[in-house]
């Protein structure tokens, strides 16, 4: 790791238990430096707003994400469904937990939405990834969507459901990853690809048609 990558990853820790403690509206970038050990100049050297640095962080969250995930896929045994599968285990690998820094910064991506740029970056590559799979497309961004909106409901700390109905709900997400796996050869149109252009009819046919 060079100099430059540690110190972003101490700023960046110092910036998530701030926002931890406090709540991201609250952090500030001199409060980040005192905490981080790095001066304000060293702060700015890496990261130029706080804008920047929140972003940072969000960045980095999606990135420890897939490494959760490629870990629980390399752990998984294979198969068609095991990237489909690793998703959903790491999303909801356990109730609320994984949440806590993401909820943290909640508000300050509400404020800014531009702070939002790594998370949709994240989601088209995934749903890329997903188009260009083995599995049906369809079936397979249901089971992705349907992760995403249990995640997001236990984030904004709206999701009404008990300790075992959640872990019904992940055992046939799994299910599903599953079926999806199992299905038929994808066609074009399983793939996400767009229909193919009808050429209208000719004059020639449409004037036969209408005698």
């Amino acid at each position: 790791m060079t100099r430059r990558s540690n110190s972003r990853d101490l700023i960046l820790d110092a910036t998530e238990a701030l926002a931890l403690d406090a709540g991201a509206s609250r952090v500030t970038l001199d409060a980040v430096a005192e905490r981080a050990g790095v001066s304000k100049g060293g702060l700015l050297y890496n990261f130029p707003s706080k804008g920047a640095l929140l972003e940072g962080l969000i960045a980095r969250l999606c990135e420890r994400f897939d490494q959760a995930k490629e870990a629980a896929r390399a752990s998984s045994g294979g198969g068609r469904a095991a990237g489909l599968k690793a998703y959903v285990a790491t999303a909801l690998a356990t109730e609320g937990s994984n949440n806590t820094a993401a909820g943290a910064l909640l508000a300050a991506i509400a404020n800014d939405p531009k702070l939002l740029r790594p998370v949709r970056e994240h989601h088209r590559r995934y749903v890329e990834e997903l188009a260009a799979s083995e599995l049906p497309f369809a079936q397979a961004a249901v089971v992705w969507l349907a992760t995403e909106g249990l995640w997001l409901y236990e984030l904004l700390k709206l999701s009404p459901l008990v300790s075992s109905q959640r872990r019904q709900v992940v055992k046939e997400l799994l299910r599903l990853a599953d079926g999806a796996a199992g299905s038929g050869g994808r066609s074009a149109a399983n793939r996400g690809s767009p229909p193919a252009r009808t050429r209208p009819p000719s004059r020639r046919h449409a004037d036969r048609g209408a005698r």
